[in-house]
């Protein structure tokens, strides 16, 4: 029974493996590419910053953060090619009903989603911790947040810096209008399994449109097998916000 747990296992870790592959989410240090990088743009600031090791801390903190990303946004690629369940339009009499029956690949769907959303949104608020070694932004125990306080008090020190306004564009837009709103939902309201169930029997309000009904569900049935998608292009912008938080530092302290 183990060996076959084992190789279950084995099949499973082939299949991630192959999603990193296909869809470019690579290993943040491969080939040390990004310890190089860290080293090479702010490596001569350690002796300075580095006071109870905690560049050393935050850096590997945002690697593991990243690592695990990237591994929920391979679970939903699998789980979406393995078949997401159709929303479904069911005869009834003279009415047209919506149909949805979820299968545990459903359900293990949307528990990843919810992981990514989460995971994103711890990324990017270490990526503010991180800055915060340097241009000490806040120096106290109150907690510092990717936000536009945040980005209003760096902005005193490197306010024309291009990676910092490309950094600060993406905070007030996508950051804010998808990844913490979404964020904000499960945390603190219900889950996106629920969200879309909800949803889904809202729709059934409109049986006696069935046009409606069927635009409603296509859209509904859309936007939830987009967020693979979404997640790998999220994930390039993680990469991307590693490389301008590395600029921003190396280019503004001395």
């Amino acid at each position: 029974m183990l060996t076959d747990q084992k190789e279950a296992f084995e099949r499973y870790r082939e299949q991630i493996i192959s999603i990193f592959g296909r869809y470019n989410l690579i290993h943040l240090n491969e080939g040390w590419h990004f310890t190089n990088k860290f080293s090479n743009q702010i490596g001569h600031l350690r002796s300075k910053f580095n006071l109870n090791g905690q560049i050393d801390f935050q850096e590997q903190d945002l690697y593991n953060i990243a690592h695990e990303t990237r591994f929920a946004i391979a679970n939903t690629i699998l789980l979406s090619e393995i078949g997401l369940t159709p929303f479904e339009e069911i005869p009834h009499q003279e009415v047209i009903i919506p149909g949805y029956f979820p299968e545990i690949v459903d359900t293990r769907y949307f528990y990843f989603v919810d992981d990514v959303f989460m995971r994103l949104y711890n990324f990017w608020n270490r990526i503010a911790n991180f800055l915060n070694i340097f241009f000490r932004i806040e120096t106290g125990s109150k907690k510092l947040y990717f936000s536009p306080e945040f980005f209003q008090a760096l902005s005193l020190s490197v306010g024309t810096d291009s990676n910092f306004q490309s950094m600060k564009s993406f905070q007030e837009s996508e950051y804010k209008d998808i990844i913490n709103k979404k964020r904000k939902v499960v945390v603190h309201r219900e889950s996106s399994s629920v969200t879309y169930f909800k949803d889904f029997l809202n729709s059934s309000k409109n049986i006696k449109e069935p046009d409606k009904l069927l635009r409603e569900i296509t859209e509904l049935q859309k936007e939830r097998d987009s967020y693979p998608d979404y997640f790998i292009a999220s994930y390039q912008r993680m990469l991307k916000g590693l490389d301008e938080m590395l600029a921003i530092i190396k280019d503004n302290v001395k």
